[in-house]
């Protein structure tokens, strides 16, 4: 059985793009509310943890769903398609609430692109593990 080079791709972009996602929310978002909103360090620091606590919960659940879901597109891709798009109006919204200085919008557009990264970062991930000709069970998996 040959590398499927496409999928591979396709696969690892998935996973490229929470990466790329979480660099930029590390260094952006601080720096945000920092400057533009003036929130003081310790406010900042507990606004940055909330993706982690929120993690804890939402990750198993998405993970969960996606796993016991079935449509024409397969397990995961639902949950990632509607993930990605809600993370993409999310971080639109974002420079708005900024520009226009609305905290609330802020806020909320932030909530939004956490929730929508939830949705769409285990069943993302759960596409990645290495698919070889030996474990015949994992490629099945993979292929969902």
């Amino acid at each position: 059985m040959k590398l499927d080079y496409r999928l591979t791709v396709l696969v690892g972009l998935g996973f490229m793009t929470v990466s790329a996602f979480w660099s930029l929310y590390d260094f952006v978002i601080p720096m945000i509310m920092l400057k533009a909103f003036e929130f003081g360090d310790t406010m900042a620091g507990v606004v940055m943890s909330l993706d982690n606590v929120l993690a804890l919960f939402m990750l198993p659940l998405f993970g969960m769903l996606s796993d016991n879901t079935s449509t024409r597109m397969g397990r995961r891709m639902p949950y990632i398609l509607g993930g990605t798009a809600m993370a993409v109006v999310s971080m639109l919204i974002i420079p708005y609430a900024v520009m226009a200085n609305k905290l609330g919008l802020f806020i909320v557009a932030l909530a939004l692109a956490l929730l929508s990264m939830s949705l769409y970062r285990s069943p993302a991930v759960a596409l990645m593990p290495v698919c070889d000709t030996k474990t015949t069970s994992l490629q099945r998996q993979c292929s969902d």
